[in-house]
């Protein structure tokens, strides 16, 4: 008897695929199909579990290999098609992969059709990478075990057990670096499993933790630990070596796959057509004024401005958009569990045009498709925005939210907010030069206008006080308490030990009261003195107000390449902890843990969409003013894509820093941590999509922001929210993290108090 722990389903091992489907090539089942005249190369199967790495996974394999990788997810099909369907549709292929995932080997709700596919591909070589390795082992009669001490983000020395290893998974690979990310450990292996490598673990019972193996018949293969991820070693030689393995087992046989079951991704628009009507007017200046003085001094002329304002490095332009009233276009997306609706308005006019949606970024991108200006530079220099979309993108625009559990923070709360800006001035930062622009047709006049304004002296920041508090005697500050905080955080570290994440971006939310004489426009002077950023920002809509002194960029992107720096690692400096102390603290497992997660999961957002990914700077340390951040930057390229930046950012939300990973299993997590209260604004994004498709967007954070709709707001106060919290991994504590939050808190919070 086989085995397998379905005998009935059981393959002979070499049988050709002729024997699983006894037709000539001409009547070939319709998954299979001919192209110009032959037949296209096998296709190699990535099961994805819900991971965050499983596109890292799926480049690694196709960059070893040359081949093709077709990718699932782990409950594609229900079991009801599995015979009919999965059984000719697993036949397919010269091999299969099966990724990692959060949760549990011996649950069915976590790995689904993994089982259905070790009992029923004997034929078919198999290499199981942590989940996919995990449930491996326990179907054929291994036991699975909690860690004693858990590993996520950790890298330790892989050693291999060259004498088992007869057809070479490991050949050329000992002794290397292999980052782990597991809760759950196998042990106790039956006679059908050979172990073939292993870490030594001095904090578990075994200290010699199993990190690969093989069955003892059938070519099924697993590794404990993630090869894919950026700081592990050798990984594109395992992938060749189990591809060199598949090759002297499998009979080649041509196919191309077309199946629903797929994953697949369509670009939200073909190309961007050329606006041939649209023109920038500018008129170049130089002035001592700040982006800050712009704006109040339009202020005085009774005109709005948004403002992306570059305080400090790395920021190297300001954006002063300037929203014309009753035509610039504004866009309001409402999200909740009874409605998805677009409205479409003009600035400064009452909603009116509403539109049940399907999709946000179809919408975005249909409008934008036909506005394609592709145009860099101004009297020579290059710009970074030349007219387009500018406003916020809240935490709920992401995916994974739960509408039917989420809470209502008051009426109609935007889901996010932009305005299509075609008056505008730009500052370059590092010199005195303005740049007053405008892409409305004949609009001298105004351009003419606009730089007599500026001819004059004026100093917005004079007398501007350290505290709100200054200006008014009516602030009422409600803070999270502590131990509410360390109750959440010991249910994160429950659900970290489980497997259902590998980190959690656990947050709280502090609620200021504060008089409604006070003006937006007040509380971003203050909060810009105290605390000047390199993404802040000053956006006021009539049903939404943020106010950013952000350090952190989420992603930038072109026509030829895309940039995401996420922050994970915060030190704040002080007289007792010196500048080389906070960078000890930065470099320790746990910081650096943190920061590794991130990077790995948006290395899967990026290759998501592209084939050309790199990381030119991996866990660097940078200063803003007292503050120590662990900083990395990912950079993926277009050139052989036929996605854009606007697909990338769509799949990307809610930011990676600010979930944790597995993003879908962590968002979930958190929204039950966080009792169903939506984040809004906060951990959303800022910035700008302009018409010559480059985009900046920041993370909101170190922020506050206001709804006029709040269900806290008062007759005589306005609800100002701050948002903050941090990554917690099985290596925080209650203490350090709280500490860690209040120091982010206290950055935004410090001009109310």
């Amino acid at each position: 008897m086989s085995d397998l722990t379905n005998p009935s389903l059981t393959f002979t091992r070499f049988l050709p695929v002729s024997f699983f489907f006894p037709c000539t090539l001409s009547k070939v089942p319709p998954l299979f199909r001919k192209v110009s005249g032959r037949l296209a190369p096998m296709t190699i199967l990535l099961i994805d579990c819900y991971d965050s790495f499983t596109f890292n996974l799926k480049s690694l394999i196709e960059q070893a290999t040359e081949e093709k990788c077709v990718t699932i997810h782990n409950d594609s099909f229900t079991p009801d098609e599995y015979e009919s369907r999965l059984v000719p549709f697993l036949n397919q292929f010269s091999c299969i992969f099966i990724g990692p995932g959060p949760g549990n080997p011996t649950y069915s709700e976590d790995v689904g059709i993994i089982p259905f596919v070790f009992a029923n591909s004997a034929h078919i070589p198999i290499l199981g990478i942590c989940l996919g390795f995990q449930v491996l082992c326990y179907q054929f009669g291994a036991d699975v075990e909690y860690l004693k001490d858990v590993k996520h983000g950790q890298i330790y020395k892989i050693q291999v057990n060259k004498e088992y290893d007869d057809f070479g998974l490991f050949e050329g690979c000992d002794n290397f670096a292999g980052v782990r990310y597991h809760s759950i450990h196998v042990r106790n292996f039956t006679d059908k499993l050979i172990p073939l490598a292993f870490t030594v673990d001095e904090d578990e019972i075994d200290s010699k933790v199993i990190m690969a193996a093989k069955h003892h018949k059938y070519p099924f293969y697993g590794v404990q630990y993630h090869p894919e991820s950026i700081c592990s070693e050798l990984g594109s030689t395992l992938i060749k070596n189990f591809y060199r393995i598949v090759k002297s087992m499998r009979p080649t046989t041509n196919v191309e796959l077309h199946d629903p079951h797929t994953i697949l991704h369509e670009p939200l628009f073909d190309k961007l057509n050329i606006s041939k009507s649209t023109k920038i007017q500018f008129k170049r200046l130089k002035s001592a004024l700040t982006p800050i003085d712009v704006v109040e001094i339009f202020q005085g002329y009774n005109q709005d401005a948004l403002l992306l304002n570059s305080v400090s490095s790395p920021g190297t332009w300001s954006i002063i958009g300037l929203p014309t009233n009753y035509q610039s276009r504004v866009f309001t997306h409402i999200r909740t569990k009874d409605q998805n609706v677009l409205y479409t308005h003009n600035w400064k006019e009452e909603k009116h045009e509403k539109k049940a949606i399907d999709s946000f970024w179809k919408e975005l991108a249909a409008f934008m498709k036909e506005r394609y200006l592709p145009q860099n530079t101004i009297d020579g220099v290059e710009v970074p925005f030349v007219g387009g979309l500018l406003g916020v993108l809240s935490y709920e625009e992401g995916e994974f939210i739960n509408f039917e559990t989420l809470e209502s923070i008051g009426k109609d709360i935007p889901t996010s907010k932009l305005c299509f800006i075609e008056r505008f001035i730009l500052k370059q930062n590092t010199s005195d030069d303005y740049f007053v622009c405008s892409i409305k047709p004949s609009d001298d006049n105004w351009l003419k206008q606009s730089v007599d304004r500026l001819d004059v002296i004026h100093d917005a920041m004079n007398d501007v006080p350290n505290s709100l508090k200054d200006l008014t005697n009516n602030a009422t500050i409600v803070k999270p308490t502590q131990e509410s905080y360390e109750s959440k955080f010991d249910q994160c570290q429950t659900y970290l030990k489980q497997g259902d994440s590998y980190e959690l971006c656990l947050t709280d939310q502090t609620f200021i009261h504060l008089d409604k004489e006070i003006t937006p426009w007040q509380v971003y002077k203050v909060l810009t003195k105290r605390n000047p950023a390199p993404y802040s920002a000053f956006l006021k809509f009539d049903d939404c107000v943020l106010i950013s002194s952000s350090p952190e960029r989420f992603l930038e992107w072109d026509n030829d390449k895309v940039e995401l720096r996420p922050i994970k690692g915060t030190v704040k400096l002080s007289d007792s902890l010196s500048y080389k102390q906070g960078c000890e603290i930065l470099k320790s497992s746990k910081e650096k843990a943190e920061n590794l997660m991130i990077v790995d999961l948006i290395r899967h957002d990026l290759y998501n969409f592209l084939s050309e990914v790199a990381v030119p700077e991996l866990m660097v340390i940078e200063q803003y003013e007292n503050i120590l951040q662990l900083v990395s930057v990912i950079r993926g390229s277009f050139k052989v894509s036929k996605y854009s930046g606007i697909d990338i950012l769509s799949q990307s939300l809610p930011p990676g820093s600010m979930t944790g990973a597995p993003k879908k299993r962590s968002v979930e997590l958190l929204q039950r941590l966080e009792n169903n209260q939506p984040r809004g604004l906060y951990s959303g994004v800022c910035g700008y999509w302009s018409v010559n498709n480059h985009s900046d967007w920041s993370v909101v954070i170190r922020s506050t922001f206001h709804y006029p709709n709040d269900d806290k707001n008062t007759e005589s106060t306005n609800c100002w929210r701050i948002g903050a919290g941090g990554a917690i991994t099985v290596l925080s504590t209650a203490d350090g993290e709280y500490e860690e939050m209040a120091v982010k808190l206290e950055r935004a919070l410090q001009a109310f108090e």
